[in-house]
């Protein structure tokens, strides 16, 4: 019966309303405590998911500007190829489209001065397509100043007849006159090929954007492209709302409510968004808010004997939950940038954390290495350094956002290799000098060279390899400042080959192209090194000698480079005689600028061919008469 006696005593009157009392003001605070420490969840997930996109949209717009650089050189360098040589310009766009390799793929059209198409890169095309009312061709022709590059609202193309994005630049003459529009289509899915590489969950999205509100391109789970072309208006969707920032919003487009970072590219009139759902945000924090539930009902049940036991592991487990959620905002990054690492330098330690990745990069011989400024200087290329530790001393002063740079490392085997580093500080202390910085390291290597490649066809002729007209008008212009600011001379040597156009009707153009090709080889052994051999076009060169002494000196020159020419030329089994007709004009005894120096190079060899051919002209001083011919060699036999 004494059991009997005990357990009635749990359900004695006094017992009962004392645990009443009890209850009423312990429960509410543990419950209060469970409300609490579940919106704290949510708290560190807005901010984590906030650091997150803003990373991740900084990284993507830099990204996108990348590929838009590669675009306008791309569309500048086809520009001069047609201004240049129209007839083989299907094949250069063809040629310029293989090199890119698949990554990306330009319609080309071509229009004058009237916006009718007069090139179309696209199979099957129709002709005589009027196009100005387009808005990347009226843009240029209805009076915008300058050569800009233009990027149009994405939109079908009028002739590819697919849905693109179109970037154009105008194609202006000698005098600066308009006189057509070259447009390169790329497909919007060029924009959005990141989505694979981010995990913010199943309804996270990613928009190109013009600052207009026009969306470029924008990618969801279900990868279509169809809100290209929509308006979206309102913050950050105007020129003045800042280079990037965060903002939270039901999307316009499927009505998902996201976080939202965005990153602006001022230069080009783009932002780049990043957003992911509040609900995939509080995804990975179920589990937590869903234990503080059940911690909860097992401490009101147990709360005399567990509450202590119960609120210490509440606080536990509180601070692991943030703890975590700072160690995985740190690596959020490098783990959704394709091809990137991670590092973490403390500036307590010197030491600085490579994640295996970032290993691979650097050629480091650990994961934990010292490091400091002597070790970053002699590890990396000299003319760098300088920029490098200026960007970084710039976000350590608080003076930038973020620290980004690029800049050349040496690998344990003597060879250089491009990278791109960017980091954040991650903590400071209380008088705010940083004690930690975190941030990503990523290969750039290939698109360092595919860049000089690219900068390389743009200044150089693709036959010969030699110095193209825009780079040799380049060097000209040097050549006359120094000469002028030394008050010394320089001479011009302009030549075309005699007897050319019997070799291409003979034998064929391949065995003509060879033959400029040995040509080009030939005279750049009989010149010097500060000198340039440059082809213009068709047989057509010309000679930069920076530094001669009078007429006399680049007389002779001349006369080396016809010399070479008359030798007889082994091409595709053919033996080939031709000759040269050139004419020499000095700085500044004939002419005082570039343009009038070339053009009296020119008369003195069109006078040597008037002639006879075979021989040198010589451009002399307005007081003297105005053409001296020296014979050549042979001539004198």
């Amino acid at each position: 019966m004494r059991p009997l006696r005990d357990a009635g005593a749990y359900f004695r009157s006094t017992v009962l309303r004392r645990l009443a009392l009890f209850l009423a003001v312990a429960l509410p605070l543990v419950w209060l405590f469970v409300a609490h420490e579940r919106g704290q969840l949510v708290q560190i997930a807005r901010d984590e998911s906030n650091r997150n996109v803003r990373n991740l949209a900084h990284a993507f717009a830099e990204e996108v500007r990348s590929s838009i650089v590669t675009i306008d050189l791309s569309l500048s360098q086809l520009r001069l190829s047609w201004q240049r040589n129209p007839e083989q310009f299907g094949a250069i766009v063809s040629e310029l489209n293989a090199h890119l390799q698949g990554r990306l793929h330009l319609n080309v059209v071509v229009t004058d001065a009237d916006g009718q198409l007069v090139f179309s890169s696209i199979a099957g095309a129709a002709e005589h397509i009027d196009l100005k009312d387009r808005e990347p061709v009226h843009t240029h022709l209805t009076g915008v100043p300058g050569d800009r590059l233009f990027i149009g609202k994405p939109r079908t193309g009028r002739v590819s007849g697919e849905w693109e994005v179109q970037f154009s630049r105008p194609i202006l003459d000698g005098d600066g006159k308009l006189v057509g529009v070259i447009v390169a289509g790329v497909a919007p899915t060029y924009f959005s090929r990141f989505y694979h590489s981010i995990d913010l969950g199943g309804s996270a999205s990613i928009a190109l954007v013009r600052n207009d509100g026009i969306v470029v391109a924008r990618t969801t789970r279900d990868l279509t492209m169809r809100d290209s072309g929509k308006l979206l208006t309102g913050y950050p969707y105007s020129p003045d709302s800042g280079p990037g920032g965060n903002f939270q919003r039901a999307s316009r487009m499927d009505g998902v409510e996201r976080y939202y970072g965005w990153s602006a590219l001022a230069d080009y009139g783009l932002l780049v968004t990043v957003g992911q759902s509040i609900a995939d945000a509080n995804a990975r924090y179920v589990q937590q808010s869903e234990l503080l539930v059940y911690t909860g009902a097992a401490v009101s049940l147990l709360l005399a004997l567990t509450g202590w036991a119960a609120l210490a592991a509440a606080d536990h487990r509180r601070r692991g939950v943030v703890s975590l959620a700072a160690a995985e905002a740190r690596w959020k990054l490098a783990l959704n940038a394709t091809g990137e690492g991670v590092w973490d330098y403390s500036f307590d330690s010197g030491l600085v954390t490579l994640s295996p990745s970032a290993q691979g990069i650097v050629d480091a011989e650990s994961t934990l290495l010292p490091f400091d400024r002597t070790v970053f200087t002699g590890m990396s290329h000299a003319e760098d350094v300088p920029a490098v530790l200026h960007a970084l001393d710039a976000h350590l002063n608080g003076t930038a956002p973020d620290y980004t740079a690029q800049y050349r490392t040496r690998l344990r085997n003597g060879n250089w290799r491009w990278i791109l580093a960017r980091g954040q500080v991650a903590e400071r202390d209380a008088a705010g000098r940083p004690l930690r910085i975190v941030g990503t390291v990523a290969d750039i290597d290939a698109r360092k060279m595919q860049e000089e490649q690219i900068r390389h066809l743009a200044h150089h002729d693709i036959l010969t390899g030699l110095p193209n007209r825009l780079l040799f008008g380049d060097r000209l212009r040097q050549a006359l400042l120094a000469a002028q600011r030394e008050e010394h001379k320089l001479a011009l040597i302009f030549f075309d080959l005699d007897k050319f156009k019997p070799v291409n009707d003979s034998y064929g153009h391949a065995v003509g192209d060879v033959l400029l090709q040995q040509v080009a080889t030939r005279l750049r052994t009989t010149l010097r090194a500060s000198d340039t051999l440059a082809r213009l076009g068709g047989d057509e060169f010309v000679v930069l000698l920076p530094r001669v002494s009078g007429a006399g000196d680049a007389k002779k020159v001349a006369e080396d480079i016809l010399r070479e020419l008359n030798r007889p030329f082994m091409t595709e089994g053919f033996t080939v005689h031709i000759s040269a007709s050139l004419g020499v004009a000095v700085y500044p005894d004939g002419a005082l600028d570039a343009d009038s120096l070339l053009r009296c190079a020119d008369t003195a060899m069109y006078e040597a061919k008037l002639l006879g051919r075979g021989r040198v002209g010589v451009h002399a001083v307005a007081e003297r008469s105005p053409l001296e011919l020296l014979p050549t060699e042979r001539d004198a036999a």
